[in-house]
């Protein structure tokens, strides 16, 4: 509400002063330029007082008082020494970590915020306003329009004489006491019945006048300038503007008409708006268009026919300089958003805040390690075990014991963060990226971090003849070797509540299980899952960031299973090969089948903003793999993965899950409702049936769910989300 109030404020602020300035330029203007020249100017300050948009100007503001804070210094312990591995904490960044916070607490904000209620207070008299208006016209319009007559022969033969065109008609009525137009889509030009007969010269002025205001769309003017004074209602310039519009209207629709007038004619013409300023007068809503209704403007009406002159190259120019002017000013705009204070002084304490990522500067020492030589990084671990506590465990890395020792690991190596206990905090796992050297694949970690207080903690170290994979259940599965003729194998949970942060599931061994062990052991550990490794090399970007912005392709599985390399722009043409419209427009993200991995669902509209489709991007090893799916899936997307389907033919529509497999995307089916011709036949939930009402229960819990979030596909949100 609060950036509603601003814009409307930049919006009045900065219409009011390219209206002041009009008002200072009105002596410049005088009778030296021509009177239409005035009346389109105040285009330019209405569209003002409506774009919100245009160059900002940013006003002076005053000094804000600072406020008092205290500086926190948090020093994080440094880690222990290497042999115990399962508890020792990791060594933090080297200098102390500060954190500003303000010395006093900040107070809850109000049950109801004045901004809400000033912007409902706005909405409800601006929307007041503009239906009274438009009460008035309407019921205005229809009591003349039930009154119309055919005009008078003479009338008639006078106003096909003029060469209107076939828009326009001509009537006359007793319920209006000047010629006037009404009318936008079918303008009618209504002279008054039952007075005093016109002229001939004087009804033809009167007719030229109101064709005048019909050629130039005068009462869509009307109708602009009242929607800008409902908006800007508590402003009393924008009332006052209205006024001076209207005036200007008549005078320039005025000098039109005596243009083509001789001295003469001119002087009937000012008797013909004095006759009907004398006469009774009905009041006509303000978005019609009398000839004269009052009296208050006749004065400068009656000045302006007198002293009318054509105008000269000179006010030609000086009302094109003008209008470059005025429309150069209306270009800008007040900006009222918040600015950052002005810090005169540099502060004393460059150090930035804490990280609020807890991993981050652990991330940080293990990128600058990795980027060293193994020969470098065998040296600095010699020279000072304690300023490198995370050499030993890369040291051991079979990439390096099978590459040159001078060569960097940043382009092997990666990590990835995953809820192994379910506790609601990730821990971080680092690992193995690229080619199988020892069997070591994208699917082996050779640290797993946690949180203690708040701090990474190391709880689980491998190495080469210590291997861990991770199941999809989050199950650790352990190959040990001591390379004296024994191996183990483990399946561990992972708890940090325990001593060693780890509890024994099974376990077989050999020799002492023989060789069945070994198909035993081998199958745990082929059980374990490809992990979402981000590389070190490139860990400033998530593996998506590439594809999202078209600079790298993904593998897209086509209906026949093959893998397609195909770039994102590609992407409408598979949904809508004959459509100039198809597009992809939304993406959001997040873990659709709960394997701790996040992925990137894609829609893809048509030009009814229906059809079209979806597709999903998931990282699977090295490779980004594109699964396309019907547009009847992954609606009403929900935070937790789950969406609404449906079949054509009304034959069955639910609520289910992504799934990931030899079989590409499949749907796993939560809540079924079977149909036949689109009528409800039988429910089921977690594949169980059940009755109506227990469906519509789960229905309505699925409703309860919070939405996922969609964003618009564009560099910006692309860059943040996939950070």
């Amino acid at each position: 509400m609060k950036e509603v109030l601003l814009t409307l404020l930049s919006l009045t602020l900065s219409g009011s002063l390219l209206c002041m300035l009009l008002l200072l330029l009105r002596p410049v203007m005088g009778n030296r330029v021509p009177r239409a020249v005035s009346y389109y100017l105040w285009l330019a300050v209405l569209l003002r007082f409506l774009i919100p948009f245009g160059y900002g100007i940013t006003l002076p503001q005053p000094p804000q008082p600072t406020q008092e804070m205290v500086r926190q210094e948090t020093i994080l312990p440094e880690r222990q020494d290497q042999t115990n591995t399962q508890t020792a904490p990791i060594t933090p960044p080297s200098e102390p970590v500060t954190v500003d916070q303000p010395e006093t607490a900040q107070p809850s904000a109000p049950a109801i915020s004045l901004p809400g209620v000033l912007v409902f207070l706005w909405l409800a008299v601006g929307a007041g306003f503009f239906l009274w208006h438009i009460a008035a016209y309407a019921r205005f319009s229809r009591r003349v329009r039930a009154s119309l007559a055919p005009p008078t022969a003479e009338a008639l033969a006078l106003f096909e004489g003029l060469g209107h065109g076939s828009r326009v008609r001509l009537a006359q009525s007793g319920q209006v006491d000047a010629p006037m137009l009404l009318g936008v889509f079918r303008p009618v030009i209504v002279l008054p019945q039952g007075g005093p007969s016109l002229p001939p010269q004087a009804l033809a002025a009167a007719l030229r006048h109101e064709l005048t205001h019909a050629r130039r769309w005068d009462i869509c003017y009307k109708w602009l300038v009242v929607l800008v004074t409902s908006l800007h209602w508590f402003n009393p310039l924008v009332h006052w503007m209205g006024r001076r519009i209207a005036l200007d209207c008549e005078l320039s629709c005025d000098e039109a008409v005596v243009r083509a007038l001789e001295p003469e004619q001119r002087m009937a013409y000012g008797d013909l708006l004095l006759l009907l300023a004398a006469g009774p007068k009905r009041t006509a809503p303000w978005m019609a268009a009398p000839l004269c209704q009052e009296g208050k403007r006749l004065k400068a009406r009656l000045l302006g026919i007198k002293g009318y002159r054509r105008p000269g190259r000179a006010a030609i120019c000086l009302a094109l300089v003008l209008g470059l002017a005025v429309a150069c000013c209306a270009c800008g705009r007040v900006d009222l958003s918040e600015q950052p204070a002005a810090n005169p002084e540099p502060a004393a304490d460059p150090e930035p805040a804490a990280e609020t990522d807890p991993y981050a500067s652990l991330l940080a020492r293990y990128a600058a390690a990795l980027s060293l030589g193994r020969e470098d990084a065998a040296d600095r671990y010699q020279a000072d075990p304690e300023a490198w506590p995370e050499l030993p465990l890369i040291l051991t890395s079979p990439y390096w014991l099978q590459t040159d020792d001078t060569d960097s690991l940043l382009d092997r190596t990666g990590y990835v963060r995953r809820d192994l206990d379910g506790d609601g905090s990730e821990e971080l796992l680092l690992g193995w990226v690229g080619g199988d050297i020892w069997n070591l694949d994208q699917g082996y970690v050779f640290a797993i971090y946690t949180l203690a207080d708040g701090q990474p903690v190391l709880a689980v170290e491998g190495w080469e003849r210590s291997l861990y994979v991770v199941r999809e259940d989050n199950i650790l599965c352990h190959c040990g070797s001591s390379g004296a003729g024994r191996t183990e194998w483990h399946q561990y949970r992972f708890d940090p509540s325990t001593e060693g942060f780890l509890v024994t599931l099974d376990q077989v061994s050999e020799p002492e299980n023989g060789e069945a062990a070994w198909s035993i052991g081998e199958g745990w550990m082929e059980s374990g899952v490809s992990l979402p490794y981000v590389c070190f090399a490139d860990s400033g970007k998530s593996p998506y960031q590439d594809v999202l912005l078209g600079q790298a392709p993904f593998l897209c599985v086509d209906g026949s299973g093959q893998e397609v390399p195909t770039l994102l722009p590609d992407i409408p043409l598979a949904f809508s090969p004959y459509s100039s419209y198809a597009s992809v427009t939304e993406f959001a993200v997040l873990d659709l089948d709960g394997d701790g991995s996040r992925e990137v669902v894609l829609q893809v509209t048509d030009v009814a903003n229906d059809m079209g489709g979806y597709v999903v991007l998931r990282q699977e090893g090295n490779e980004i793999m594109g699964y396309p799916s019907h547009w009847r899936t992954f609606w009403y997307l929900k935070t937790d993965g789950t969406f609404t389907y449906s079949y054509t033919a009304g034959t069955e529509d639910g609520i289910a899950s992504a799934r990931f497999g030899e079989d590409g995307l499949t749907l796993e089916k939560h809540i079924r409702c079977e149909m036949e011709a689109w009528e409800p036949k039988a429910f089921e939930v977690d594949g169980r049936p059940v009755s109506q009402t227990e469906y519509e229960a789960a229905c309505s819990a699925q409703d309860q769910k919070a939405d996922a979030v969609w964003y618009e596909l564009n560099e910006t949100n692309i860059q943040q989300l996939t950070a």
